[in-house]
């Protein structure tokens, strides 16, 4: 049970870097009224990502149950996904003049005209097409579906990989409660910092995860 933690818990850490989603409720619990549409914007992600971690689970939960000796395809699943993360480590270093600023620009549009119900439809979108999440939750739902242990253990590891993901969600809303309306502005001021910085964010995460994968799946082979 331990080392399945070890195991799945960076990968549901990973998961968690979404600037996007991030900023998109940052903004909205930035904001009055908010509780609606935070709650809304929640609720799509974690749609998206309910949905792709059943489907998974459920289909790894159909191969034979790890015995503890070298796991192939967990070696591959997490090499597979290194070579992704990478490739996006590589991109998100490169020059994009520009672009970030055009990011902020179309999410400040975007929650300034939005609903409640429109949020949710935005944040199951932007959930469903999140590449580098789910790079990173097919190993780990691999790891729970496989692991020889009773399905409540598996449904709760499961849900604390799930909870990790959706922390981007999470925080900002929590952050709110916590600080009451004073707490707008500093809200606002981790808004503008992560979209000034999203690239170089994303980038460190990435390599960092790249090499933990890399040598992760090496040694599962």
């Amino acid at each position: 049970m331990g080392e399945l933690l070890l195991n799945v818990i960076p990968l549901g850490i990973g998961a968690a870097f979404t600037p996007s989603l991030f900023a998109i409720q940052l903004l909205i619990v930035a904001n009055d009224p908010w509780k609606l549409r935070a709650l809304a914007a929640f609720l799509g992600a974690a749609s998206a990502f309910g949905i792709a971690v059943t489907i998974l689970l459920l289909g790894f939960a159909q191969l034979n149950t790890s015995t503890g000796t070298p796991d192939v395809l967990d070696g591959l699943l997490r090499i597979l996904a290194a070579i992704a993360l990478g490739g996006l480590t590589i991109y998100f270093f490169l020059p994009h003049p520009g672009l970030e600023k055009r990011v902020a620009a179309g999410i400040e549009k975007q929650v300034a005209k939005s609903s409640s119900i429109e949020f949710f439809g935005i944040t199951f979108l932007l959930s469903i097409k999140d590449f580098s999440s789910f790079v990173l939750i097919v190993p780990a739902m691999h790891d729970i579906g496989v692991a020889n242990i009773s399905w409540p253990l598996k449904l709760g590891v499961t849900a604390l990989v799930f909870i990790l993901a959706l922390s981007p969600l999470l925080l900002p809303p929590l952050m709110r409660t916590g600080l009451g309306s004073p707490g707008k502005e500093l809200l606002k001021k981790i808004y503008t910092f992560t979209m000034n910085h999203q690239f170089t964010i994303m980038g460190s995460i990435f390599s960092l995860l790249t090499v933990y994968l890399l040598v992760s799946g090496l040694n599962s082979l």
